[in-house]
């Protein structure tokens, strides 16, 4: 290869190898919608969670939804999400000769997003009767995302975050289970470095990559606090199909960092409000859900600039989350021997399955997932690909 075909190679390498050791995190896209522990359930399922949470999700989608939790909960899931654009590279790189040029491995990289997510976290639902049900999560989510672009003077766009979360929350039900009512109280840590772009020249003449795209750090982070509240209003006349009609506001009061004068990130945020129904008929040993969403009422979320100024029909579709859930041989509330989900995320089709092999517990449960999400400003722009897979130990 040539030495800059070698740079490039060497440039992935380092910056895979600094996300292991914690240098950094999440690329503060401009217009994805980014919501921080989002669980591979609902991905599969087109994202849709504010009326049919009743797992340890609840907590981060509609923490009423903790109501239907029927047996204590107790995992330690580790979570991977990449690109599909990531998987290609590396499957192309790979097949790659000692002779390739330049100009084979610019047009390679070229438009192509490499995206990472990883989540290592525990979380604990503790049910207790009728009377009200527990819930918390921490954990540590981190993310990166870099694309090279412009094929006339190569550039490189990459940024970091990294969330450090805590959730505590309960859920009560009223009016002899009619309604449901939910609240947590949620501990931001944030570092979120805003989109750099660099020229190739710049990154090959850098030794020191942090000095060019910026680090992350566990022990200097943005601190916020938040809290969250939701309501499910089971609809009795639609009994036989147990539909519920659920409701959330998010980041109450705001989700506000404590920045010195002259810092501008992590950025705030504004409060969000959810709606959705869910479905969720009685079939024996099997289970059938569907779901639908409408996030983001007001259209204020702080990544998404466009549609807080322009309320087109796009923009609707871009906060819509549909999805259904065939499950076989339910374990609990939660979870079955083996489920396969599928739905549409702000108008891509996603899908995914889950697989317990212990069949009659939750000792080991695996998740997968495959979904889009729009990256760009606009609606419809941007859209990235991308594969996720839980594996989570617990009871």
């Amino acid at each position: 290869m040539t030495r800059l075909s070698h740079h490039i190679h060497k440039l992935f390498i380092a910056v895979l190898l600094m996300n292991l050791y914690g240098l950094i995190c999440l690329y503060a896209q401009t217009g994805e919608m980014r919501r921080p522990f989002q669980a591979v359930r609902n991905l599969g399922m087109g994202n849709a969670g504010i009326a049919l949470s009743f797992d340890e999700n609840a907590l981060f989608y509609n923490p009423a939804g903790l109501v239907g939790v029927d047996a204590i909960i107790v995992g330690f899931p580790i979570l991977l999400e990449v690109s599909e654009d990531s998987v290609d590279i590396v499957n192309e790189i790979s097949k790659l000769s000692g002779s390739s040029s330049t100009a084979e491995v610019v047009e390679l990289l070229m438009g192509k997003r490499v995206h990472f997510r990883n989540l290592i976290d525990v979380n604990v639902v503790m049910p207790f009767g009728e009377l009200v049900t527990l819930g918390g999560a921490s954990g540590v989510e981190t993310q990166f995302d870099l694309e090279v672009r412009n094929p006339v003077a190569i550039e490189i766009d990459f940024g970091l975050r990294l969330d450090r979360i805590t959730n505590l929350g309960f859920g009560l039900p009223l009016a002899r289970g009619r309604w449901l009512f939910g609240a947590a109280i949620e501990s931001v840590e944030r570092c979120d470095i805003p989109l750099t772009t660099a020229t190739i020249g710049t990154v090959l003449t850098n030794t020191d990559l942090t000095s060019t795209f910026g680090t992350c750090e566990l022990t200097n982070l943005k601190q916020a606090q938040t809290f969250n509240f939701g309501f499910q209003r089971r609809l009795e006349t639609a009994s036989a199909l147990k539909m519920t009609w659920g409701f959330t506001a998010n980041n109450v009061g705001g989700l506000k960092f404590n920045l010195s004068d002259n810092e501008t990130s992590p950025a705030d945020q504004e409060p969000e409000f959810s709606t959705g129904l869910s479905w969720q008929p009685d079939w024996g040993p099997f289970r059938w859900l569907f779901a639908l969403d409408l996030r983001d009422l007001t259209m204020k979320h702080a990544d998404d600039t466009y549609c807080q100024t322009n309320r087109e029909t796009n923009c609707i579709i871009k906060r819509l989350h549909v999805g259904t859930e065939l499950g076989f041989m339910p374990i609990d509330s939660g979870a079955s021997a083996f489920a396969i989900r599928a739905g549409y995320n702000q108008g891509y089709f996603s899908h995914g399955f889950e697989f317990n092999p212990f069949i009659f517990a939750r000792g080991l449960n695996i998740q997968y997932a495959v979904y889009t999400a729009e990256t760009g400003n606009e609606p419809g722009d941007n859209p990235d690909k991308r594969r996720v897979l839980q594996v989570n130990f617990g009871f």
